[in-house]
């Protein structure tokens, strides 16, 4: 079944193709599945930096890992390349000989490897548009969109890409690729970036991968107080050079070369305000209680997603989004403009946007504290026990990075700890991660922090 991704309807290679499985054979991939993942998390087979496709992964973490890379090359003065990588088509080209040869190098022999080769071989499908279906074809190559194992199988063939390099650090969430380099030297940092790119290049070729050179681009990421050449080199992949921007989407957030996020902030400015119009027109017709359904259905969405990570900026450049969100509270409510708004965040218990900052952040180092969070983590934040060789008042708290530069101040080795410390005992000791996010909210809808 082709499903409309973006762009013009009338190009095929817009389409995603979803593969319509029976209910069984889903369910059989299940079991698979388990056994497959409980075997390659047991063995630290996926690579760490990749957070596609995984309990307990996230897009924020990708975005969190890409924040603190950069600020710290931008407290320490350097530039920094950050290369984006399109992947046409990365699922539907899989080759099978060689995930096969994959999984056998990874352990997955005998048997359960002549079921998946079983699986991968013989495959037919047909496609079924505006009420017709095509004839049967073999599929020689991929692996099925929409099934329990495709997205599995997928992370499997994509991971060894980052051995291909020791000096570009990796930032994987399934098929998107990401590679950052930083250094004191512009021309050293290009020199060094395209002869590794030309390592990742053999690699994509190796492995039947195709790269769309024209939607891969790159940003150079400096602080704002860094003055960059008028000339410099540029990237380049098998001769093909690679278009520079100074914004580009990432995981659904637009990063911009100073990471001052104020790119993504306007976007979805944008599209809050337009929601929030739909709203204010039905308003009339429909109770609070729908209302408040219908502001976490069209707006919560964008004030939530990786909040932690682009909203962590001066308030200033989110003046605009506490504006919006406000008019819609009001609206929630049924109020008038200009009433006050803080009676009303508090009797619909919704989070502000600077309150759904600190809810994430504070979720993020509960895991951090307990030991949930994947291991690319571990040894991110250090406590004041762990500096001081006597005991101290603040022994169980956690230090922040020393920090000059506002980029870093906003990374979250720095506002991570400062936010920890700043949560009562209390609520920091609840003994699972539902209950500290219950005790969080109702501490932050109150007004405490």
């Amino acid at each position: 079944m082709p499903i409309f991704k973006q762009g013009a309807r009338d190009d095929f290679t817009n389409y995603r193709p979803i593969s319509v499985l029976p209910y069984f054979s889903k369910f059989f991939e299940k079991i698979m599945y388990e056994r497959l993942y409980k075997f390659i998390t047991k063995n630290n087979v996926i690579f760490p930096s990749q957070h596609g496709f995984q309990a307990g992964h996230s897009p924020s973490m990708s975005l969190l890992s890409m924040q603190d890379r950069i600020s710290a090359a931008i407290e320490r003065n350097e530039y920094s390349l950050g290369i984006f990588f399109d992947l046409a088509k990365a699922f539907d080209t899989v080759d099978h000989g060689i995930l096969l040869r994959k999984l056998e190098r990874y352990g997955i022999r005998g048997t359960l490897l002549h079921w998946f080769n079983s699986y991968l071989e013989d495959r037919l499908q047909c496609v079924y548009c505006n009420g017709l279906f095509s004839d049967l074809r073999a599929i020689k190559f991929g692996v099925p969109q929409g099934s329990n194992l495709g997205p599995l199988l997928f992370l499997i063939y994509i991971n060894d890409l980052p051995n291909v390099s020791s000096r570009l650090y990796f930032i994987l969430f399934a098929d998107d690729t990401n590679v950052f380099y930083s250094h004191s030297s512009l021309d050293t940092l290009f020199q060094i970036v395209n002869a590794e790119l030309s390592l990742a290049a053999d690699w994509f070729c190796a492995n039947k991968l195709t790269l769309n050179l024209n939607k891969t681009n790159f940003i150079l990421f400096k602080s704002h107080r860094k003055i960059c050449p008028s000339q410099y080199p540029m990237l380049s992949i098998n001769g093909t050079p690679l278009s520079q921007v100074e914004s580009t989407k990432f995981l659904g957030v637009y990063v911009d070369q100073h990471m001052t996020w104020k790119d993504h902030i306007k976007s979805i400015s944008t599209k809050i305000a337009k929601n929030t119009g739909i709203i204010a027109r039905t308003a009339h017709i429909l109770p609070p209680s729908i209302r408040l359904k219908l502001y976490y259905s069209l707006i919560y969405p964008y004030l939530a997603y990786c909040n932690l990570v682009w909203a962590s900026t001066y308030t200033t450049r989110l003046q605009r989004l506490i504006t919006l969100q406000k008019r819609v509270i009001r609206i929630v409510a049924g109020t008038t403009y200009g009433s006050h708004t803080n009676p009303l965040f508090f009797n619909f218990k919704v989070l502000k946007l600077e309150q759904l900052r600190l809810f994430q952040i504070g979720e993020f180092m509960y895991k951090y504290d307990r030991g949930l969070l994947p291991p690319v983590y571990k040894g991110f934040f250090n406590l004041a026990s762990e500096v001081h060789s006597h005991l101290t008042r603040n022994s169980v708290n956690y230090r922040s990075v020393f920090a000059r530069s506002n980029t870093r101040q906003f990374s979250i080795k720095s506002i991570g700890a400062t936010t920890w410390n700043k949560i009562p005992q209390e609520i920091r000791k609840s003994p699972s991660l539902t209950l500290f996010k219950i005790k969080l909210r109702i501490y932050l809808v109150e007004g405490n922090y």
